[in-house]
């Protein structure tokens, strides 16, 4: 589904529906949801405009799996410089 959507951006919609029900499967039987996968949800949301939800996904992103604290942070900060008044972390 990810090759399919950068391969076709008119798919990304779909591609973000399925990652938003695969993850919300996931976390309703409290299983750990793979590495990345809050974080390219977040960046589909980012890409659709909404960096609240982008943020909220980096977030999960990095609390997660803490070996992407960096990039997520760095991802972050450069949500919020882009928001004034944002101040998140």
């Amino acid at each position: 589904m990810l090759y399919q959507s950068y391969r076709s951006p008119e798919k990304a919609s779909e591609f973000r529906v399925g990652l938003e029900l695969h993850i919300a499967k996931m976390e309703q039987s409290q299983k750990k949801v793979a590495p990345g996968l809050y974080a390219e949800l977040g960046t589909l949301y980012l890409q659709a405009g909404d960096s609240g939800r982008a943020v909220a996904m980096y977030v999960k992103e990095r609390d997660t799996w803490p070996e992407s604290k960096g990039l997520m942070d760095a991802l972050i900060n450069n949500v919020d410089k882009r928001i004034p008044g944002q101040n998140r972390g």
